[in-house]
């Protein structure tokens, strides 16, 4: 199975960069997701993530004020993109061990697709292994 084929189950979900981290979980909540990409505040700059985590643990716990504080302040950046659509998705767990992570943001050129998780790919594993039977 491949990238693409993962991806297109992807629903993507952006907020601007200009999002507080209060509407960042309004976004989710909405969305049922855990997770959101964060626009890019300009041509040169990186996009990033924000996941429920980064709200709990770096605004949250800290007392901050979600309604005042910038998402972006929140989210992680740079992030890991692939885009080549036609990797197998071995490829794509590979990339997520080297870097540590448990999702990668999908691109087509410029156009977002989504997020792979690693649920994602277990589920693309299954789902091989359910059609060979």
């Amino acid at each position: 199975m491949d990238l693409r084929e993962v991806v297109s189950r992807s629903s993507p979900v952006t907020i601007p960069s200009t999002a507080t981290a209060s509407e960042a979980l309004v976004s989710m909540i909405e969305n049922k997701t855990e997770y959101l990409l964060v626009d890019r505040a300009g041509p040169h700059d990186a996009y990033g993530i924000i996941t429920k985590a980064d709200i709990v643990v770096e605004g949250v716990a800290n007392g901050i004020d979600l309604t005042k504080t910038a998402a972006l302040d929140l989210a992680r950046k740079p992030l890991v993109v692939m885009n080549n659509l036609d990797l197998d998705i071995r490829w794509v767990a590979m990339k997520m061990v080297s870097e540590g992570i448990s999702r990668i943001a999908v691109f087509e050129k410029e156009k977002f697709l989504g997020f792979i998780s690693d649920v994602d790919i277990l589920k693309a594993v299954a789902a091989r292994k359910e059609a060979k039977k």
